[in-house]
């Protein structure tokens, strides 16, 4: 039995692959920020007779203070974690700053990926085949805004939704590069397309949403390849997929040296 941690795993995706490890008989513990979602997934769990093996834990992932609890929780309740996934985002309309002065989609989408992946660390390396994945658009097109990161300049909410995935690509790359024990397998994985309710935020047209319906998939179909990963983790500590397509960890998307200089301009922020 593998205990597996997923955050935002109370909808969409995160839904999909928290129920889907449960029915394998593996151990989870979800992360999300509503207390009546919580509720729903153990009694969705009780359904499986898996009430046993599910765990909630309520958090404001947009706040940092919230993601050190969380850890300092998981690390105290559990003695290790075999699998991370990361699904917890959301697609605002508008500018919204969280409490800590960081823009709403940077903080839950990006930042508190970034604390999670390094302060659960240890948990992982405890675990003989430990897995971190990281659900965002790996492998798109475009440049990384460096002189307005948390989007306070200007806030379009398509394109801040796809910036959270190129600096989701530069924390992998980074990760990989400063695990010099080199035993946790870090994979960004781009389902291209998922028909879930927090898309419609971003395709908020009739004519949007139809045409992305038109060529999405249901979460059944998305979490295949996820739950795959799960059950077999690849050999490499450093890996990007698009579906089931692996991508060239040499596109631009992957450069060092911006994951190097996002890495110690977020180690900033933090400290601030």
């Amino acid at each position: 039995m593998k205990t597996i941690l997923i955050t935002g795993g109370t909808s969409g995706i995160g839904k999909g692959i928290a129920l889907s490890s449960l029915k394998k008989g593996h151990r989870v513990i979800v992360v999300g920020s509503s207390l009546i979602n919580g509720d729903i997934f153990y009694d969705e769990a009780k359904k499986i007779d898996a009430e046993e093996r599910a765990f909630y834990i309520q958090a404001d992932l947009s706040s940092i203070k919230e993601n050190q609890r969380v850890i300092q929780e998981i690390n105290s309740r559990f003695e290790s974690l075999d699998s991370i996934v990361f699904c917890a985002a959301k697609n605002s309309k508008e500018y919204t700053e969280t409490k800590e002065g960081f823009e709403l989609t940077f903080a839950l989408a990006y930042l508190s990926r970034f604390i999670l992946s390094y302060g659960l660390k240890e948990s992982l390396e405890k675990s003989e085949n430990p897995i971190i994945i990281n659900i965002c658009g790996s492998g798109m097109k475009g440049q990384v805004n460096w002189s307005d990161l948390g989007h306070k300049q200007k806030f379009e909410p398509q394109k801040v939704m796809f910036h959270s995935s190129r600096l989701n690509d530069l924390l992998g790359v980074q990760f990989a590069q400063n695990d010099t024990v080199g035993k946790i397998k870090y994979v960004m994985y781009n389902p291209w397309g998922v028909r879930t309710p927090g898309m419609m935020e971003v395709y908020n047209t009739p004519l949007k949403w139809s045409f992305f319906k038109l060529f999405s998939k249901p979460v059944e179909e998305a979490i295949i390849p996820v739950t795959d990963l799960l059950d077999n983790p690849p050999a490499s500590t450093l890996s990007a997929y698009r579906v089931h397509k692996k991508l060239n960890l040499n596109m631009g998307s992957y450069d060092p040296v911006n994951a190097k200089k996002l890495y110690d301009i977020t180690n900033e922020l933090l400290e601030k």
